[in-house]
């Protein structure tokens, strides 16, 4: 051990690593900040996105709502009517009420669903245009080439 030999290697050693320290608060402080706030950018971009989803899920179900109502109303006059007729054609007026209710009932299935698959439809697109948005973000040019890969080798076993 001596101090001209040792003091100075340890002297250089606390300078360059100063130095490395000091590069690393100065451009890498800023850089991870960015990520940061990147990161909370799109946690907030996922949250609106989950919340414009949950209104749209609440819109809706009034909706089915709405049409379960106007059901019931239409089996409700379905019903007055066939009691108002006649005997003479009462027979007549059963199969008038099915067929009424039959096609009530298909058409409120078909708008609930159109309703549902509706919702369905806009919360898979603004889905995938998130996942969309933060893969592009967050893909690098080597993980690109890694899925073009693993996609190739996948092909060549399904051959």
């Amino acid at each position: 051990w001596s101090w001209t030999r040792d003091g100075g290697r340890i002297f250089n050693s606390v300078i360059v690593l100063g130095f490395f320290a000091w590069i690393a608060l100065k451009y890498g402080g800023p850089i991870l900040r960015k990520r940061a706030e990147d990161i909370a950018e799109q946690f907030e971009n996922l949250k609106t996105a989950q919340e414009t989803a949950a209104k749209n899920l609440v819109e809706y179900e009034k909706k089915i709502a709405v049409f379960e109502g106007e059901a019931k109303k239409i089996r409700a006059e379905a019903k007055e009517d066939a009691e108002a007729i006649k005997q003479k054609i009462i027979a007549q007026a059963k199969e008038a009420a099915e067929l009424i209710m039959k096609k009530a009932e298909e058409r409120i299935a078909l708008e609930a669903e159109q309703a549902r698959e509706t919702l369905q439809r806009e919360t898979t697109l603004t889905a995938v245009a998130l996942a969309e948005e933060i893969l592009k973000k967050n893909m690098g040019k080597g993980d690109q080439a890694k899925l073009v890969e693993e996609y190739l080798k996948g092909m060549e076993k399904a051959n």
